[in-house]
């Protein structure tokens, strides 16, 4: 068993609630690949033969409910004990309900994979998807505080042909940093962290990748992109690349409803 695993089963509860008192910023973060194809250009690329997009990046996962059989589960009744005091409070917070004028807005799970339903961009994709010489690819979405940027982490978008990280972060303006790449493998010296270890990272530090393999002596010519900018929340912005592009919008949460 790795020891990073024990620091999380010893930490994570104090980390956790260190989240949670700092009220910061929610955002929403969407974000499309794109491969260009046939796109012929006068621009020249350099060749190399590794080539590291970034020392760590979190891989964004699916968020999978639990399944519970409720037939398995035992009740002793015997160690059932009903606390009337705790009751008479509760139906006093009932009897108040009404007076409430706002509802407390929920904090969304953070660095989950959203269901592709709720993206804000289908539509966006679908139109775009008809242009000539192009690919779509690796389509996520996902919810994130807006914090500086040497707290928040690159977000994995692609590791296949064409590989793309991206950090969503504030210094006095919400900014974007985004940066893919097609050639050698950009990722292989990268360390893959999951949302466990990136929970528990400030307390042990960086991680390293114990499983890279050793690097191709052969060169290829590298289509690199890597740009950093100002941004407005709730617009769509896109990085531009002869070979490669990337298609990235952030939302205030809760989203805005206004005109």
């Amino acid at each position: 068993m790795r020891l990073i695993f024990k620091y999380i089963a010893i930490f994570l509860p104090f980390s956790l609630f260190a989240q949670e008192v700092d009220q910061i910023e929610v955002v929403k973060v969407e974000v499309a690949s794109i491969i260009w194809k046939n796109q012929k250009t006068s621009e020249k690329f350099p060749t190399v033969d590794s080539n590291v997009l970034a020392e760590e990046v979190l891989v964004i996962e699916s968020l999978d409910k639990p399944n519970i059989n409720l037939k398995t589960i035992e009740i002793d009744e015997s160690r059932i004990v009903f606390d009337f005091e705790y009751f008479d409070d509760f139906v006093a917070d009932a009897s108040n309900e009404g007076d409430v004028e706002e509802k407390e807005i929920p904090t969304p799970s953070f660095y989950r994979r959203i269901d592709p339903k709720e993206h804000e961009l289908n539509g966006t994709m679908r139109r775009i998807s008809r242009v000539d010489d192009l690919e779509l690819d690796n389509h996520k979405s996902w919810y994130q505080p807006l914090d500086s940027e040497e707290n928040m982490p690159f977000i994995l978008v692609s590791e296949e042909n064409n590989q793309c990280v991206v950090k969503v972060f504030k210094s006095r303006f919400p900014r974007i940093h985004a940066k893919c790449a097609m050639g050698p493998d950009s990722l292989m010296e990268t360390y893959k962290m999951t949302k466990s270890e990136y929970n528990v990272k400030s307390l042990i530090g960086s991680f390293q990748n114990e499983e890279s393999d050793e690097l191709s002596e052969e060169s290829f010519e590298l289509f690199s992109l890597d740009e950093q900018r100002r941004i407005n929340l709730n617009e769509l912005h896109y990085f531009d690349h002869p070979k490669i592009g990337l298609l990235v919008a952030v939302y205030s949460y809760p989203k805005d409803s206004s005109p």
